[in-house]
């Protein structure tokens, strides 16, 4: 008997039906399998009415494979994605592209077999364009569905209705209860047992004006079913419906929340339904709001595994580690993730993981575990059977030292919240061992032990297949909110439900085919039932959003509107008949923290902490807010001075000129890198320390000028027999100083130092060349001396008529002859000379100072003896020709990164000075000083320097260290910089 009859909506597997199918399966002697649409629906079932089997329509499928002794190996739709992905990787030939875009392609291969598959078609039904796709489509099936007998849902189904007429199926019927309509292949499993004969009973919802129940009673009708009517009373009163809107996902589900609990008395919460249109970008944040506000949800509370820890440890650190371990950068992360799973107090934590960072460090009993995990991933080969990978990974854990560690924490530990977490994260190694457990009886019960794949192809899909998995945390509570989708509405039994998220987009949803399918090829193609267009899917959903009026008289919907009043979100247009009485963003932050009623302390505190934050003033505030609006208000004006006690302290008559540079710039920097030492944070470096090779350059050039004799010597003493051993002696030096930078940097790879060490022989080369150009071959400058190297200075100024501080630094090069001198400072990146941004604010106050100590070194006769052996007579006063940076970047520069005196400007200037650099018409010390303002400048950053460490950046550096605990604004940030301009 094949027999359709439609009933209401909400009687769906009631318990006169369940029962009646019970009598009648009891009267037969054999199962009646009762199909429901939805997971929701077979628990609800199942509660109701013990005995009789709740199926899907996979589970029809796999009934008659194992009637028919066919063994096989169920995989999901990402598995197959993955098979397909291993074929690819096998014959890379195939396609001429990167790993990532053959992965790519290997999804869309898949999607687009499983959607020809979906329609009720096979490979021999391709149509034209997709022809260069079989051979890939041929393979698949006959490598892994024919040969393995991997059979995911479509080719179950597929290989399910095309065998031949069974005997003793041993069946006494099939109750399909719920559906709407069906897919093609729902139909196909309908067909298939109706040429069975097997009694089929197909309960339809009755839904006035609904399409598409129609067009499933017609194309039911074609397949032999009776079609019984019955007549339903018209519904007489009209349903309470509210449309709002809200400005974000969170406020539309704040906005709900309040109102449920403001109607909590009246309506009780086993009264309330939610229904998500967008169930995966809603339900995660509305069980946490939910949580929030105190209101309870009916439904367990899980963890998924994919958040616990042991499954990063595994699948991240393990697994997907790259197998080299070189240095102990590779194993951090391995470390960091073991250590946690042993569920240290956080000081042993920080104190082992810092122990292991600087110094590689571990206990005997943790590295023999760490080698243990570092052995098993380097060993692993790159292809296997996937039996022997999963067999491996299963004995990792099992002889793992994690339960007995986590036994004793549980013995001594008194953290209720500890204590939990520990018994959930055994619980997940209890899964994985269970889920790994299976698996290897599964492929070993269908003789799949020598499956051969790829390590990566293992690796996703072990993954794919733990990351659905989860564990328990706490039982339903009894009491609470429905949460709802619209496939198992019919189910609420309320009287108050709100639908959230019912924006155009959403509901109805577009629909796209999967892979390279169009719609327009579906009208091309063979479809036997139900061919899955736009057109019907619009349809399904109006039908869903039909039934709604059917299950509650009270309807609430609600939607995002966003917080641009110009370009708003849009409602579904099934919303349209209500729009004119849609408030405009009903829901919003505004509108919550203006109501004066609070669900819970949390949310009173926050409330007054909005008003306070517009600059409303607030009585009673709780006593830790009131300390964080003083602390906020002070910490905004980034006032941090200390006391005069520390002052006194901290204060020094001698102090480097790099320290006033460095207080210049940044006195909240300074405060935390020079007066409270807190060092550089150790992380694996990407690039060679600028500090090690700004050393190595200086020592470099230093050790080159002195093997090569020519410190103190005149540059006409450079001779072509030195210009022919100069580059090799420069480069032996560099040799053995590369050396030391090595040494420093054992995690580089050899090839990153090899590319390192290149680039730097590029560099001194070029510098060589710049040093003879400007110096040892200038025929102009050849009476002048390389007077000093790495020479170490003092400046005593006057600050003011009590005060003298001493200043030190160290000059690079002093060059100098019977006229004057001029200073030099190596860089190995760039650098300028802007005397009214650098120089006038302290930014830049080496080359001007050091200016300064040598005109004064030389006045008070500090070099007379060595001067008197260079020169034949003395002139009365040396004067400074100049100043300059040199970078390596660019050694041959002398443009905005110098100052000469203005003579120099000359065409003919032996100094080959640019017109960009800097003009003076004197660089005497007095004049130089007075004329930028320095000895006012100096006296401020050396007053401030003991005592004001304010957040006031004159330069503001991107890459600054201490920026994760810095709280300068981007208005201080352009004051700082704007105040020199």
């Amino acid at each position: 008997m094949l027999v359709v009859r439609t009933s209401p909506i909400t009687e769906v597997a009631n318990v006169a039906r369940l029962t009646e199918s019970f009598e009648k399966q009891k009267n037969i002697g054999n199962p009646i399998y009762y199909i429901l649409p939805s997971n929701k629906y077979l628990q609800e079932a199942r509660k109701q009415k013990v005995g009789i089997a709740f199926k899907t329509f996979d589970d029809l499928a796999d009934l008659i494979l194992k009637k028919a002794n066919i063994n096989f190996f169920p995989v999901s739709e990402s598995e197959r994605t993955l098979f397909f992905q291993e074929l690819i990787t096998r014959d890379k030939s195939r396609f001429l592209e990167t790993p990532e875009e053959l992965r790519h392609k290997a999804k869309a291969y898949a999607e687009t077999y499983g959607q020809l598959k979906r329609i009720g078609l096979t490979i021999n039904d391709l149509p034209p364009q997709f022809k260069q796709m079989s051979d890939v489509f041929i393979e698949y099936e006959t490598e892994w569905v024919e040969k393995q007998r991997l059979l995911d849902p479509e080719n179950r189904i597929h290989q399910a209705v095309s065998l031949e007429h069974l005997d003793n199926i041993n069946l006494g019927g099939i109750v399909i209860d719920g559906y709407l309509d069906f897919s093609t292949l729902q139909y196909m499993v309908i067909n298939y047992f109706v040429s069975l004969g097997v009694d089929i009973t197909i309960y339809l919802p009755f839904i006035e004006g609904a399409e598409i129940i129609e067009e499933t009673k017609a194309q039911l009708r074609t397949i032999g079913f009776e079609i019984i009517e019955a007549e339903f009373p018209i519904k007489q009163t009209e349903p309470d419906i509210k449309v709002s809107s809200a400005t974000t996902m969170e406020e539309e589900i704040y906005g709900i929340l309040q109102e449920i609990a403001e109607k909590s008395e009246v309506v009780p919460l086993s009264k309330v339904g939610v229904l998500l249109a967008d169930e995966r970008s809603y339900l995660e944040k509305f069980v946490k709001l939910a949580k929030l506000q105190n209101i309870p949800i009916k439904r367990p509370q899980k963890k998924e595994l994919k958040t616990s820890l042991l499954f990063q440890f595994i699948h991240q650190s393990i697994l997907k580690h790259n197998g080299r371990f070189t240095s102990r950068w590779d194993s951090l992360d391995l470390i960091d993730s073991l250590l946690r799973l042993q569920f240290f107090t956080s000081f042993d934590y920080m104190t082992k993981k810092k122990a292991y960072v600087e110094t590689g460090f571990l206990d005997e009993e943790m590295k023999e575990e760490t080698d243990v995990y570092v052995a098993f991933r380097k060993t692993i080969p790159k292809k296997a059977s996937l039996y022997s990978y999963i067999k491996d990974v299963k004995n990792l854990l099992e002889s793992s030292r994690l339960t007995k560690t986590w036994k004793m924490q549980l013995l001594s530990e008194s953290s209720t919240k500890k204590l939990q977490q520990i018994r959930n994260e055994w619980k997940v190694l209890e899964y994985i061992i269970d889920h790994l457990t299976k698996k290897l009886d599964m492929l070993a019960s269908q003789g799949l032990k020598e499956l051969q794949v790829h390590y990566h192809i293992f690796v996703e899909w072990l993954s794919e297949g733990l990351e659905k998995g989860a564990i328990y945390v706490e039982r339903t509570p009894k009491h609470g909110i429905q949460l709802y989708t619209f496939r198992d509405i019919a189910l609420f039994k309320g009287t108050d439900l709100y639908i959230l998220g019912m924006n155009e987009g959403t509901f109805p949803k577009g629909h796209k085919l999967g892979g390279y399918f169009q719609e327009s090829d579906l009208r091309k193609l063979p479809v036997p039932f139900a061919a899955p267009s736009s057109k019907l899917f619009r349809k399904k959903d109006d039908a869903f959003f039909r039934q709604l009026f059917l299950v509650s008289n009270s309807l609430s919907f609600s939607y995002v509107v966003g917080v641009d009043p110009h370009n708003p979100l849009l409602p579904s247009g099934f919303l349209e008949p209500w729009k004119s009485q849609t408030e405009e963003r009903k829901y919003s932050s505004a509108a919550r923290f203006a109501k004066a009623e609070s669900l819970t302390k949390e949310d009173r505190v926050e409330k007054m902490a909005y008003h306070v934050g517009i600059g409303k003033q607030v009585s009673e505030l709780p006593i830790e807010l009131e300390t964080m609006v003083t602390k906020l208000a002070q910490l905004e004006e980034g006032n941090e001075k200390v006391s005069l006690e520390w002052k006194q302290k901290l204060r020094k008559d001698k102090l480097s000129v790099t320290m006033l540079e460095s207080y210049a710039m940044c006195p909240f920097k300074f405060a935390l890198e020079r007066i409270l030492n807190i060092k550089e944070p150790l992380e694996k470096r990407a690039t060679i320390d600028f500090r090690d090779t700004g050393s190595m350059l200086h020592t470099i050039i230093e050790k080159f000028y002195k093997q090569m004799n020519l410190v103190g010597q005149p540059f006409s003493t450079f001779t072509a027999d030195m210009s022919e051993i100069a580059e090799t002696t420069l480069m032996d030096i560099f040799e053995e100083e590369w050396t030391v930078v090595e040494s420093r940097h054992l995690d580089f790879s050899k090839l990153q130092l090899s590319i390192e060490k290149e680039e730097w022989q590029k560099k001194l080369r070029k510098w060589w060349l710049a040093e003879k150009k400007h110096f040892w071959e200038n025929k102009q400058l050849q009476t002048m001396h390389l007077f000093r190297l790495e020479e170490a200075i003092e400046l005593d100024l006057l600050i003011n008529d009590e005060t003298t501080i001493t200043l030190t630094g160290k000059i690079d090069r002093i060059d100098i002859d019977e006229q004057g001198f001029v200073i030099y400072d190596y860089k190995s990146g760039l650098a300028s000379l802007n005397f009214d941004r650098e120089v006038r604010p302290g930014l830049k106050l080496q080359l001007p100072l050091y200016l300064v100590a040598m005109e004064n070194r030389l006045a008070n006769g500090h070099y007379e003896i060595d001067l008197s052996s260079s020169f034949e007579s003395l002139p009365g006063k040396i004067t400074a020709h100049g100043a300059s940076y040199i970078s390596l970047r660019d050694p041959v520069k002398r443009a905005g990164n110098s100052v000469w005196r203005e003579e120099h400007f000359e065409k003919n200037s032996p100094f080959s000075v640019n017109f960009r650099a800097t003009k003076e018409e004197t660089l005497e010390s007095e004049t130089f000083l007075a004329k930028y303002e320095l000895k006012k400048r100096l006296s401020e950053l050396w007053e401030g320097s003991s005592h004001d460490f304010s957040v006031k950046p004159l330069k503001c550096i991107s890459s600054c260290l201490y920026k994760p605990v810095c709280r300068v604004t981007q208005d201080q940030i352009e004051a700082g910089e704007g105040e020199w301009k």
